[in-house]
């Protein structure tokens, strides 16, 4: 047996999150690790990959036991593992990144050689079938790319055990695809993988075996072939898996012309073709597109944060030399991609985050904080989105990925947006979290804000969206009522259109 984690315990100052927690992975086996936003995967992990020294229970590796007291004597080991929150350098480029820890040395003592560097990690990407810029900072990529960033680096580090948290989570499904052919010649080779993953049909298809987690302690490990899906969601949480019919969140559907809430025309960023599109009060529009289409930058370049060409309306008011803070005054707010760089104060408690918004427009008057309405409003929001723990002065940094995902949601709606911009909601959230925010967003829909979705889950567009707008080479090539659409449609139009451009 390659790994045998026994008795696992790990407690926080907040009290315990494994109890006792039994894991074993085979040579040349992919173990998938599922369970509910909280119940102790990323924990278990982090206690493999020598982050969390501090535990009760012994590990073996290949029978002997491993005192893993940081993430080099993990690395010493052969673990290398992939984040859920990417582990990388910001400023340093994509092949730095790749070669981190292992710099091949220059000519003179001291030195590095950044040309072996970029060589090196160009042929261990190609090695896997990736393509990178190797040359371009890391702060300048998609959260696609960081991700195949961190992919390539784990795997050139040759582990004997590779931990996948979350790795499909920001991949479009033709990467998620290339992905399961690489990890599968991994296997193959006698590496053994832990793949963590809130996708249950792509732990079906890819695990040989699955270990359930629910509130710190294993509830089933079996062969994936004894598993369905609906099993698997029942085992997760604890009963059937939430629905959007059982939680009575449906859209009204109205009748009669609505406002226009967000009006773009001519609109275009880094010299695109320009675009024209109409989104009323109350409708959901998604944007669908490969990876590297232009959604995200579009969306940064519709609140102001990149420059763009052409006007922008929110609800029949031109927005002059727009900038982000301007936006959100006038009811334009985007919920970011990537809520650890771009979304979320960290540091700050989950208060603070939720009120951020809302200060200029909701709680303030003539610069001064309204502390009851204040209190109000966060409390009103906790409950709203059901954020666990329910705690406002609890630190978002403690919060599992769907609770501080929520918090970011809270935090937007919470602002009374006329048009919100969602870019990948519920990203490497859990099927539970998942259907609470699908709820909530049709109640924002519902209450009259304009949603602009962007999404790499083809599932999720065609479930929320009204209208499903096709983005390639950066500006909408084609838009679509949803009405007679499949999966298999919307794939098929994504290709057609493709264009990647970054971002």
């Amino acid at each position: 047996m390659l790994l045998k984690m026994s008795d696992i315990g790990k407690s926080f100052a907040s009290g315990p999150v494994l109890h006792g927690v039994s894991f074993t992975l085979e040579r040349g086996q992919i173990h998938g690790l599922v369970g509910h936003n909280g119940a102790g995967k990323s924990t278990l992990m982090k206690v493999l990959g020598g982050v969390h020294p501090d535990h009760q229970g012994k590990i073996l590796i290949d029978g002997e036991e491993a005192h893993l007291r940081d993430p080099r004597e993990a690395h010493r080991h052969g673990i290398a593992t992939i984040y859920q929150d990417f582990a990388l350098v910001p400023d340093l480029s994509v092949a730095d990144n790749i070669a981190l820890g292992r710099e091949p040395r220059g000519m003179l003592p001291g030195l590095l050689s950044h040309r072996q560097m970029r060589e090196r990690s160009t042929q261990e990407a190609a090695a896997v079938g990736i393509d990178l810029p190797m040359d371009m900072p890391i702060r300048y990529l998609g959260v696609a790319a960081q991700q195949l960033t961190e992919i390539v680096r784990a795997l050139s580090q040759r582990p004997r055990i590779l931990i996948m948290d979350e790795p499909t989570a920001r991949l479009a499904p033709a990467e998620r695809d290339h992905l399961f052919q690489v990890m599968r010649r991994m296997a193959q080779s006698g590496m053994g993988i832990v793949y963590i993953s809130h996708f249950l049909e792509e732990v079906i298809a890819i695990a040989d075996h699955v270990t359930v987690l629910r509130d710190g302690r294993v509830v089933t490990a079996k062969p994936a072939s004894d598993l369905s899906v609906g099993e698997l969601a029942r085992l997760l949480v604890g009963t059937a898996a939430p629905s959007e019919a059982q939680s009575g969140a449906a859209r009204p559907q109205g009748t009669g012309a609505r406002t226009a809430a967000l009006t773009l025309a001519g609109f275009s960023v880094a010299g695109r073709p320009p675009l024209d599109l109409e989104i009323p009060s109350g409708e959901i529009v998604g944007f669908a597109g490969l990876i590297g289409s232009g959604r995200t930058h579009l969306a940064r370049g519709i609140i102001g944060d990149v420059a763009s060409r052409g006007s922008v309306r929110v609800a029949g008011r031109l927005l002059k030399h727009i900038t982000p803070r301007k936006a959100a005054r006038a009811g334009l707010i985007l919920v970011p991609e990537d809520r650890k760089a771009t979304g979320l104060v960290l540091t700050g408690t989950v208060r603070a985050n939720i009120e951020l918004t809302a200060l200029d427009r909701q709680l303030s008057r003539f610069g001064v904080v309204r502390s009851r309405a204040r209190q109000r409003l966060v409390h009103a929001a906790i409950n709203r989105f059901q954020i666990h723990p329910a705690d406002p002065q609890r630190k978002v940094a403690t919060l599992s990925g769907g609770n501080a995902q929520k918090v970011l949601l809270a935090r937007a709606a919470s602002a009374s947006p006329r048009v919100l911009i969602l870019d990948q909601p519920t990203a490497g959230v859990d099927v539970g979290a998942k259907a609470e925010l699908h709820n909530q967003i049709k109640r924002l829909a519902a209450e009259g804000s304009a949603i602009l979705l962007i999404s790499d889950d083809l599932d999720e567009l065609l479930e929320l969206a009204d209208r499903i707008a096709i983005v390639s080479g950066g500006s909408v090539s084609n838009l679509v009522s949803k009405q007679g659409l499949d999966r298999g449609g919307l794939l098929a139009a994504i290709s057609r259109n493709a264009e990647p451009v970054g971002g």
